[in-house]
């Protein structure tokens, strides 16, 4: 039956579609004919649509799917694919258009629905297109996404009627060996720059750095691109320990404002503007066209790699071990990432280390001795180098959600306390599918100052995220998913109550996330926001001043969101709100919470049949289970 109620809202908000075709066809003649269907990844393999889904039925192109399904680079480059497949669905109802791609078949059914996947994207070309963009949503209130390579684990760059930014196609790079930013005095001390536009990727910069014998650290998956969400959320690296995240070597931005304004943003002009591209999260205060950055010296790199049998005794060995020894390797340079059911990976830009020094021949003992693990250490002459090497992409293909914490340095100097991370740590990654310890926090770089992203960054030793996978056609298995996450997290916000979360590998649903993202810094970072940005054109999911949970759309994430805001803002029951919302005529939890309502209000007496719906076909809910 619910299937029956989701079938009905979908056909509703199709046939509001269809009256917005002159718009539509008025924003494609503004662009010359380029304005783009968003059509879901997996479309070709459906004879079925549900709903005004573009795109048809094609078994060649299907193939092609099926066989680059799980590939970074062909879904880096769609218009209507995520690299995390929840994302392309509707959440709430599990309305999606995904395969099985070992038989082509859906994953579901047999129909293909729109999801999560935008109307219509325009591939940026200038700044007069995102203007061009803004223009039209205020007329038609027509709500915007900005999207690259559709890395996002929090769903920003995907929306239901959305239109999309997309800014894969700006390719530019270039290197200046004495740049000096905009606006700025002639007088002003020169620095190698590299300015990148904000489609390149993480694999375009490795090669222009290595090919120009510098370095520009980048994050692990090489298809993200570099001047979206990963830099202005913070963006750390393996090497960041020492080198610092990537807001610390911004040097300018090029950003077009919601208020249609082209500008520069950095040390010498709209400084307020650069202070919040540097961190303050993306898709939030303008969309940025390029962003220059320092060109740091090419490095050698000393590098340790463990690979450890699984098991709970050698994982209990080995995180204990990484723990007690995190704060010295951390001053003396070292920094990685520990996969506590694997191994890990520590590199040092700054010392040229021998196998024979201190910390390494210490960790080859524990690692050999105590472990009886593959034990590597290296020496890599470049980032490149190192990062062919030894670094990992994350899961591509699959519905994939992480939450992750801030774990301070005094939390690893006290023995009871250690032990009590490590054990939480334990009890967590046996929970999950991937759980991974960060432990390259800039903490050796310190803070210069400069930046927006939590202040947690700079006192914490490692950055612990916790990942999972699930069936994404389920919405109880979904919200489960979820719920779970989310409740494995409490413990540690417990445990580290005043530290934070790295905005973008953060918890979908993290409940106070205004001061886990950003701390002392939100209020300025809001107030920069209202000054660019009065109207909230740009709105995403849990960034600087969003709208709330309430606002449709967002209605295709799961409800957990909805029932979280409704708690924290208004303290009523997610069923109470939304009943009394629709009774005074307020119909912002429709779409979300329909199903329940419709039962609630029988429950109550009360006859509220949306769209048609007969009650006398619905089963009976306690109010609890939403």
């Amino acid at each position: 039956m619910k299937q029956t109620i989701y079938l009905v809202v979908t056909v509703a908000i199709c046939s509001s579609l269809a009256q917005l075709s002159a718009p539509w066809l008025e924003l494609n003649r503004t662009l010359d004919g380029r304005l783009e269907q968003g059509i879901p990844f997996s479309r070709p393999c459906f004879q079925r649509v549900s709903g005004a889904v573009a795109g048809q039925f094609d078994s060649s192109e299907c193939d092609f799917i099926r066989a680059n399904y799980f590939n970074h680079d062909t879904r880096a480059s769609t218009l209507g694919a995520y690299i995390n497949v929840q994302w392309e669905t509707c959440q709430a109802t599990s309305a999606n258009c995904l395969i099985d791609p070992s038989t082509g078949l859906s994953s579901s059914n047999s129909t293909c629905s729109q999801g999560s996947v935008m109307l219509f994207g325009i591939a940026v070309k200038s700044a007069l297109d995102v203007i061009t963009a803004f223009e039209f949503s205020t007329k038609y209130s027509i709500p915007l996404v900005i999207k690259n390579t559709g890395h996002d684990y929090k769903g920003r760059s995907s929306g239901p009627d959305s239109l999309a930014l997309w800014m894969h196609q700006l390719q530019s790079i270039s290197m200046e060996s004495n740049f000096i930013p905009n606006g700025c005095p002639v007088n002003t001390p020169v620095v190698p720059a590299v300015t990148y536009e904000a489609g390149v990727t993480f694999d375009s910069l490795i090669d222009f750095a290595d090919n120009h014998n510098i370095t520009i650290l980048t994050g692990g998956d090489t298809t993200v691109g570099a001047a979206g969400g990963y830099i202005q959320g913070g963006g750390h690296s393996v090497l960041s320990n020492t080198l610092g995240l990537a807001v610390d070597r911004a040097l300018q931005f090029e950003v077009v404002t919601p208020n249609g304004n082209h500008i520069f943003a950095n040390e010498c002009q709209n400084q307020d503007m650069f202070f919040a591209l540097r961190g303050g999260g993306g898709g939030t205060f303008g969309v940025v066209l390029s962003v220059t950055t320092k060109a740091l010296p090419q490095h050698s790199i000393s590098v340790m790699q463990l690979g450890i049998n699984s098991s709970i005794s050698a994982t209990q060995k080995l995180v204990a071990f990484m723990a007690e020894n995190a704060l010295d390797m951390a001053n003396a340079g070292w920094g990685g990432y520990i996969v506590p059911n694997a191994g890990f990976v520590m590199a040092n830009p700054i010392t040229i280390a021998k196998q024979s020094d201190p910390i390494p021949k210490k960790i080859e003992e524990f690692a050999t001795q105590v472990l009886s693990g593959n034990f590597t250490f290296a020496i890599e002459p470049s980032y490149k180098s190192f990062f062919t090497k030894f670094v990992q992409s994350v899961p591509v293909g699959v519905p994939f959600t992480t939450t992750s914490r801030l774990i301070p340095v005094d939390h690893f100097t006290a023995e009871a306390t250690r032990d009590r991370l490590v054990d939480m740590i334990i009890t967590a990654s046996q929970n999950v599918t991937l759980p991974v310890l960060f432990a390259h926090t800039p903490f050796h770089f310190g803070d210069q100052g400069g930046t927006s992203v939590t202040p947690a960054w700079r006192n914490s030793l490692w950055h612990i995220a916790f990942g999972d996978t699930w069936d994404v056609n389920s919405v109880t298995t979904t919200r489960q998913t979820y719920s779970k996450l989310n409740t494995l997290m409490d413990g540690f916000r417990k445990f580290v109550p005043n530290s934070g979360a790295y905005v973008n590998e953060a918890d979908v649903y993290e409940t106070d996330f205004q001061d886990t993202f950003w701390g002392e810094n939100y209020d300025h970072l809001l107030q920069i926001k209202n000054k660019y940005d009065p109207n909230h054109l740009l709105d995403c999911w849990q960034c600087v001043g969003w709208k709330g949970a309430l606002d449709s759309k967002y209605r295709c994430y799961n409800t957990l969101g909805l029932r979280q805001f409704i708690k924290y803002e208004f303290n009523q029951t997610p069923i109470q709100f939304c009943y009394d919302s629709w009774i005074s005529g307020l119909r912002s939890c429709y779409e979300v919470l329909l199903y329940p309502l419709v039962i609630y209000g029988r429950q109550l007496g009360t006859s509220v049949p949306p769209l048609g719906v007969p009650l006398d076909a619905l089963s009976p809910i306690s109010p609890n289970e939403i």
